[in-house]
């Protein structure tokens, strides 16, 4: 296992997302947030750790820390959202890294943190009392 490439893993998986999110959410708006996004983000932070030979869980931990970043840096929510942030993107790298041990199958690892985190966004778009 590549030791270190779950920086760039992360990395690379938040540039991609934040990309692809910001093309989809200007069209599709709290759909995207919680149907979507979700998908596209589980997918890259998977997929970028896999091709690179690193942990699945390290992966999603970085693209935690630099969405909680970006999120804190906004102000606003500040660093409580920063935090959030962080917590959750990792808890689904832990579930993500599980599920690829239990099965060596990255769609049902993907798909597994896809649920959490589309359930995830689902209740956070609830409490915010967005449409």
């Amino acid at each position: 296992m590549n030791q270190l490439a779950f920086i760039p893993a992360g990395v690379l998986a938040a540039a991609t997302s934040w990309l692809v999110n910001g093309l989809i959410f200007s069209r599709a708006g709290v759909f995207a947030v919680v149907y979507v996004a979700p998908g596209v983000e589980e997918a890259a932070k998977t997929s970028f750790a896999l091709f690179l030979g690193t942990s699945i869980p390290l992966a999603h931990f970085i693209f935690g820390l630099v969405e909680g970043l970006w999120e804190a840096a906004r102000g606003g929510r500040g660093w409580a959202a920063g935090l959030v942030s962080l917590a959750s993107h990792t808890a689904f790298g832990l579930a993500a890294g599980w599920l690829y041990r239990l099965t060596t199958n990255a769609l049902l690892a993907v798909a597994g943190a896809y649920l959490l985190h589309m359930s995830w966004n689902k209740l956070v778009v609830n409490l915010s009392g967005k449409p």
